[in-house]
């Protein structure tokens, strides 16, 4: 074998080496490409993002342009307030049909009276300070937490609101126009004609864990419209949604036929109609009586993000059916357990911004279109595990507001004295209390499915046991008044006529016995022939524990059916599982209270059949009356005042005689605040500032920091 010179070997090996080295820096340059290829995809994402988000901007600033050009060509009338909202805002818009009169009306309180009271210069500043008794699980838009429907509200808004201070009232909010039409049958249908402009808040990656990855499809603002509110009242009528809220706003909503977007700013809300036969004999197509204001009420749910999954894709790839998502299960599935349902998706006068175990905060919106709809800088709501710490907190000077129990009048008084209020009053944070009947009452839910409780006259003879006036003089400390039916003590609904059900544990014996209740063999316990057995009248009261007033009461009430041979055994439970049983009807006894809503009544959610076997409906004692039914049926369509309250007053008259509830009385409240809290008023005793105001309770979002 030949050999090779020893520098050849030397020459291959560097050549070799070379090749190596070539090859690796090719690998890695390659990778460099790749990974800058990658970044440059992020990046372009991010741009475009961006981008979309300044587009929207632009859009803005060009429609506030325009519409101060517009408000600029126009001359106007002699003594009118002009209304800011809506400067420009009929330009451009085809489906507006300006021969239509507007059935919104601009409310003078926010327009005139209240930038009067804010005097000149103000500017919104400082926190609001809250809170309430515990934590939500989530911030789903259909909780049954009525707090969360009240946070939606501020982050969101509706077609359209009450004039501040008046019932039964139609004022601009997010829609600028709202015309009554007739279709080709007769029936009456609303076009509603949103303003532009509107904007959801961008998503925030610190909402969300480590584990949600948003697209940047959920960082950038997108524009409010029709759709929004299509795809809320198809989510709401979803028979696949479940979630308590859903069901309950479903009853108000179920007889809306359609919900049809005309383009992105105009929507037609068409309602069923039913034949009614007029006073002439002529029978005519109507709609339900509450229909303009349940249109009115109306809000956007966000199509951007509870369409879609974290990653951009959308839940249902092919949703081009109109029906997709008031039909669907599976979105209805993801909905329910939806990866956003811990956060408030916001376009309103207030932002979220972000929940903790302690508390939820909010901040102003700048860009809303009523400024004055959000008069300080930060809104912020405690979590309390008891009242107790709501009121140390508010003596401490840590809650703007207090609503005071009525167990704690002694110790306010006591309080007022004390060296440690003598020293904030000095600071400026003077203690105010404002009285007023509540809007609502409190209640013994008999449970109509539970055997004992299937007969009006055992209903009424539990009610005579207690004595409703004891309560109100020792547990309320006076701090409330008899009620006999289920609206508000002073509207006109509520017939004052009908006498309360006598305190008579005598009569309640006798009435009981009638049915077949009595004591058999002397063991102190009335009882039954049931089936062949002798069953004893034991049943449980369940009661939210953490409200000592309420303790208190259910504490007397074992006591006072003890009396007439009737067990009544007690279960305190909290927030959360009081929720569960209400919902699914599992309880024989429950002991509440409701907030009414506002007039025109309708006490349908509570009071129908129709919702007496739903899980979740508000008629959670499972009354049924034909003849209550047929009042409530008619109620939808009558538009005569007179006849109305006839209506009412004899379903009143049903309610009292069947005795569902035990209406154990309407609240009266004191509400404390601090000094520098102000525009804490109600404004029916306030003429001077609103003509005509009927509304007899203060309203929280006329409130300011001094």
């Amino acid at each position: 074998m030949n050999k090779e010179p020893i520098g050849l070997y030397i020459f291959r090996f560097i050549v070799g080496l070379g090749i190596l080295v070539f090859m690796a820096m090719l690998y890695w340059s390659s990778t460099l490409i790749e990974n800058g290829v990658i970044d440059l995809q992020t990046e372009v994402g991010l741009l475009k993002s961006d981008l979309s988000s300044l587009h929207v901007d632009i859009e803005k600033m060009r429609s506030e342009l325009l519409s101060g050009a517009l408000s600029e060509s126009q001359t106007p009338i002699p003594g009118e307030q002009p209304a800011p909202s809506q400067k420009g805002a009929f330009r451009n818009r085809p489906h507006i049909d300006p021969g239509l009169p507007n059935l919104l009306q601009e409310d003078p309180f926010y327009a005139v009276t209240l930038p009067k009271m804010l005097g000149p210069g103000f500017k919104p500043h400082g926190a609001f300070h809250d809170a309430i008794l515990g934590k939500p699980d989530n911030l789903h838009p259909f909780s049954n937490w009525a707090q969360v429907s009240t946070w939606y509200g501020q982050c969101t808004a509706s077609v359209a609101r009450l004039e501040f201070g008046k019932y039964e009232t139609f004022a601009p909010d997010m829609a600028i126009k709202v015309e009554e039409r007739k279709n080709p049958e007769g029936v009456i249908e609303f076009w509603v004609h949103l303003r532009d402009g509107m904007q959801w808040q961008p998503l925030r990656t610190d909402f969300f864990s480590e584990n949600i990855n948003l697209s940047p499809h959920f960082l950038h603002k997108h524009q409010v419209t029709a759709a929004d509110f299509k795809f809320f009242f198809d989510a709401l009528m979803n028979p696949y949604v479940q979630e308590m809220g859903a069901v309950a706003l479903r009853t108000y909503l179920s007889d809306i036929q359609t919900v049809e977007v005309i383009d992105p700013l105009t929507f037609v809300v068409r309602w069923k109609a039913e034949q009614v036969k007029e006073p002439n004999g002529e029978i005519v197509p109507k709609i339900k009586y509450v229909a303009k204001q349940l249109t009115g009420s109306l809000r956007p749910l966000p199509c951007f993000v509870y369409q879609y999954f974290p990653d951009g894709k959308k839940i249902i790839d092919d949703d081009s059916d109109p029906e997709t998502y008031r039909s669907n299960s599976v979105w209805a599935q993801n909905f329910a357990q939806h990866w956003a349902k811990n956060i408030i998706v916001s376009c309103g006068a207030w932002v979220f911004e972000g929940m903790t175990e302690r508390y939820i905060r909010f901040k102003r919106n700048p860009d809303f279109y009523f400024p004055d709809d959000a008069l300080a800088e930060v809104s912020e709501v405690q979590f309390k595990d008891s009242p107790d710490t709501l009121w140390l907190d508010f003596k401490a000077n840590k809650l703007d507001s207090y609503t005071l129990r009525p167990d704690q009048l002694l110790e306010f008084e006591t309080f007022l004295q004390s060296p440690q209020y003598q020293q904030q009053k000095q600071a400026g944070a003077a203690i105010h209390r404002l009285d007023y009947v509540a809007r609502g009452y409190n209640y013994i839910g008999w449970n109509e499915a539970k055997p004992y409780f299937k007969n009006k006259k055992v209903r009424q003879a539990l009610t005579m046991a207690i004595d409703r006036q004891r309560i109100i003089r020792q547990n309320l400390n006076g701090m409330g008044i008899e009620t006999t039916g289920t609206f508000y003590r002073y509207s006109p609904a509520y017939d004052a006529s009908i006498t309360p059900w006598p305190f008579d544990p005598q009569r309640a014996r006798h009435l009981l016995e009638e049915e077949g209740w009595y004591d058999s063999d002397g063991d102190g316990v009335i009882d039954k022939l049931i089936d062949g057995k002798r069953i004893p009248f034991q049943f449980t009261l369940t009661y939210y524990v953490k409200n000592a007033t309420n303790k208190a009461i259910c504490e007397y009430t074992a006591t006072a059916l003890k009396e007439i041979g009737v067990i009544c055994n007690l279960n305190g439970v909290d927030i959360a599982d009081l929720s569960a049983v209400f919902e699914d009807k599992n309880f024989d006894a429950i002991s509440l209270g409701w907030g009414l809503g506002t007039p025109p009544e309708d006490p349908k959610q509570l009071w129908h059949s129709s919702g007496a076997k739903e899980k979740g409906s508000s008629n959670a004692i499972g009354f049924a009356n034909t003849e209550a039914d047929a009042i409530i049926d008619a109620l939808q369509y009558e538009t005569d005042p007179a006849k109305r309250i006839s209506l009412y007053h004899r379903f009143d008259a049903i309610i009292h005689e069947e005795a569902p509830y035990t209406f154990l009385y309407t609240p009266k409240t004191a509400l404390l605040y601090h000094d520098y809290l102000r525009g804490v008023f109600i404004p029916a005793d306030r003429q001077d500032l609103i003509p005509g105001a009927n509304i007899a309770e203060p309203n929280s979002n006329a409130y300011w920091l001094k």
